[in-house]
């Protein structure tokens, strides 16, 4: 199978002690249910879910034909995380809104999650590098990245929608936390973000 083909999704991928599934009606109410961030990590937030029309919609979404794979990462029957990837990026198999709620964290799950993925990609999609973008001030993410083999490939920077107008509204006191982070540039907010990547094959130094 090659990443170019479009490929239906596993019943689950096993590995990690989680079982990474696809999105259904029990999973997304369960997101609705978990705890929010709010800025400047608000773009992952999933409140929206308890909305009835926006749950079927993002559902929906969730299990068109088409390039991304959006799995919950579940101990159990409890869902305790979430990762997509796009199979078809240009850059690589490129792996995006990997989010765990704050009420699951301190057990490795994001580390754990990202781990079960890449095993499965690599034995279905062999050949393309992981990639990724993450938000410079996203330290905790990083050393999860980083413990996978991910390294910096290039940091730029980024005009973040969410991110950007979510600033406007903020106190000064909250965007200070991140302001080294930021620039006003060309009339708008941008923030650093690092590209990311590792190649297919990578092991953990013995």
């Amino acid at each position: 199978m090659t990443a170019t083909s479009t490929a239906t999704y596993p019943t689950a991928i096993l590995g990690e002690g989680l079982e990474l599934r696809p999105w259904d009606e029990d999973l997304v109410a369960q997101m609705a249910r978990w705890g929010e961030r709010g800025f400047p990590y608000h773009a992952f937030d999933l409140g929206h879910l308890r909305d009835p029309v926006r749950a079927r919609s993002d559902l929906a979404r969730a299990k068109e034909a088409g390039p991304h794979r959006h799995f919950v990462a579940c101990e159990g029957d409890t869902a305790v995380g979430r990762v997509s990837v796009n199979l078809h990026d240009r850059a690589g198999l490129y792996l995006w809104a990997v989010h765990v709620p704050p009420e699951h964290e301190g057990r490795g799950v994001c580390r754990r999650m990202m781990a079960a993925l890449l095993a499965w990609l690599e034995a279905e999609y062999p050949g393309p590098d992981f990639v990724l973008t993450t938000n410079t001030f996203a330290d905790h993410a990083h050393r999860a990245y980083h413990s996978l083999g991910f390294k910096i490939a290039e940091t730029r920077w980024h005009y973040d929608r969410p991110l950007a107008e979510q600033l406007w509204r903020v106190p000064r006191e909250q965007r200070k936390a991140i302001e080294k982070h930021l620039r006003f540039h060309n009339g708008r907010w941008e923030v650093r973000t690092h590209l990311m990547s590792r190649p297919q094959g990578w092991s953990a130094p013995a």
